[in-house]
């Protein structure tokens, strides 16, 4: 059909009665809001969840899927949300979810391990986990690269990196009783502790790391000794008996302390995990380095029993080097000498230091040295303790000696030395007991002259003495011919004594009588 004709016949139709209504049905509006409303509270739940890392355990005791929590500072900063078999590693996989917060701390710096009640040589710890349960702690550090997946410590680690202070590491030859939590000692106060003990790669020294804390790592400086605090120091060496100890605990469980020299607000602290030498004693830091010093070999015939490596070297009691070390040499006359190796630092009389490139035997070394040996300067052994029986070597002078010229061209000149004091009484012995053996030899000789000559002639002496003192005895008997003879004797004695008496009378009254003569009596 033609338009107009089109036209006309829609026009003819009748209209119709329905409406298109212009807005939707309320009901609508219902699902609409909740789904809305999901939506959002999706979004609000998506916006704070955290990332989901995992955790290699080498057992899951005393963990609990959607129970055991991720602490810090006793903070949760996540919680276990699965825990199955890792067959692979032969251990356990946790699955967690952590807080949004804690996502930039998940490094493979950051460490964690089960907290649990332990007791171990530092004590009890955990044990609020008793009634609480375990839980894995965490020590998050946000440098490093980022991860998420962690393997857990086997045992929770001694420090945190949040507890100020500083790291150090000392080698040593033998750990001694050193473990792992053992206490550092400054001036006795407990500065630190242990963290691990591991043997180097080369099987023969042991590295130890510590931690001192803030604020004694300050005293730690470059040029701090170390040594093992462990148990009792007892030594019994050429200067005595000695015993020394840290603490009741170092005894019990082991230690190290450290001193230093060099305190003072200028001195400047040695820097985080800076390496020092463990020494054995305390004695043992204090020592000189006397490697520095001139070697020399001192030869000895005499026995050195009580002389050891590190033995010291002395004059006038102060030690000038030590021993360094002790052979035997059998020459070919069939002699037996023991060669002491000595290192001997003459400067430390005029307190001087050896530079670490000085020339071994310089000219005016030579010089020195040789004028003291002219003036009589040996080495001897002496014994520095008679209980130990220790020997140490003492320089001294003897004038009287036979000179002594050092050889310089060889390797290692030798020192003159004379006889120590055990020495020369071995030396002696011999004649000592030579002059006894003659000494007996005439008590034997003199032994038998009395008894073959002297005796019988002292029993025939003894025999006439007992005749005449038995002949004597019948003498003085008061009825034999002698006594009566002195009885008559005696009585004419006493008769001539009264007639002397009555003329030294007469005498007295009569003195002329000496020129007259006695006159004659005058009858009246």
């Amino acid at each position: 059909m033609s338009e107009p004709k089109q036209e006309a016949y829609f026009a003819k139709l009748p209209e119709s009665d329905l409406q298109v209504q212009s807005k939707l049905s309320l009901i609508w509006l219902v699902p609409l809001v909740a789904l809305l409303t999901g939506a959002w509270v999706a979004y609000q739940a998506w916006s704070k969840m955290g990332p989901t890392i995992t955790i290699s355990f080498q057992t899951a005791d005393g963990l609990e899927a959607g129970k055991t929590k991720i602490k810090y500072k006793n903070v949760e900063v996540g919680k276990v949300t699965s825990i199955h078999l890792n067959h692979a590693t032969k251990g356990v996989t946790v699955t967690a979810e952590m807080s949004k917060d804690f996502k930039p701390f998940l490094t493979d710096q950051t460490r964690f391990w089960v907290v649990s009640a332990r007791i171990d040589v530092s004590g009890v710890s955990g044990l609020d986990t008793l009634l609480s349960g375990a839980y894995i702690g965490v020590d998050p550090i946000s440098e490093g690269a980022k991860t998420r997946q962690f393997t857990s410590l086997d045992i929770p680690p001694v420090v945190t990196r949040s507890t100020p202070g500083k790291h150090f590491i000392l080698h040593t030859n033998d750990l001694g009783s050193i473990t792992r939590d053992a206490p550092v000692y400054y001036r006795k106060f407990n500065v630190g502790q242990v963290e691990s003990v591991e043997l180097n790669d080369d099987g023969e020294s042991v590295a130890i790391q510590i931690f001192v804390r803030a604020p004694f790592d300050q005293w730690v400086y470059p040029n701090s000794k170390f040594w093992n605090a462990s148990g009792v120091n007892f030594a019994m060496n050429a200067q005595g008996i000695s015993m020394h100890t840290e603490s009741l605990v170092s005894v019990l469980m082991g230690g190290i302390a450290f001193h230093s020299n060099q305190v003072g607000r200028n001195a400047e602290s040695a820097k985080n995990n800076t390496e020092f030498k463990l020494y054995a004693t305390q004695e043992d830091t204090l020592k000189t380095n006397h490697q520095l010093g001139h070697q020399y070999i001192i030869n000895f015939s005499e026995s050195v029993r009580g002389l050891s490596i590190g033995a010291p070297v002395e004059f006038s009691g102060i030690q000038l080097g030590e021993v360094t070390d002790i052979q035997l040499r059998f020459d070919a006359n069939k002699k037996f000498t023991v060669p002491v190796t000595i290192s001997i630092n003459y400067d430390r009389l005029e307190h001087k230091v050896i530079p670490t490139n000085f020339e071994p035997y310089s000219a005016a070394h030579k010089e020195r040295t040789n004028s003291l040996v002219k003036q009589g300067l040996r080495a001897r052994l002496q014994t520095g303790n008679l209980i130990t029986g220790q020997l140490f070597i003492e320089l001294d002078f003897y004038p009287n000696k036979k000179p002594y010229v050092i050889n310089w061209d060889a390797y290692t000149p030798d020192f003159p030395s004379v006889p120590g004091a055990l020495g020369i009484i071995k030396h002696d012995i011999p004649n000592i007991i030579r002059k006894i053996d003659a000494m007996m030899s005439e008590v034997q000789e003199l032994s038998h002259k009395l008894n073959h000559t002297v005796v019988p002639e002292i029993s025939n002496t003894l025999q006439q003495a007992n005749k005449s003192l038995a002949t004597m005895d019948n003498t003085l008997q008061s009825n034999s011919p002698l006594q009566q003879d002195l009885h008559a004797t005696l009585r004419e004695v006493s008769k001539a004594a009264r007639s002397f008496k009555a003329l030294s009378d007469y005498l007295e009254r009569h003195p002329e009588s000496l020129l007259k003569g006695k006159e004659e009596a005058i009858d009246e």
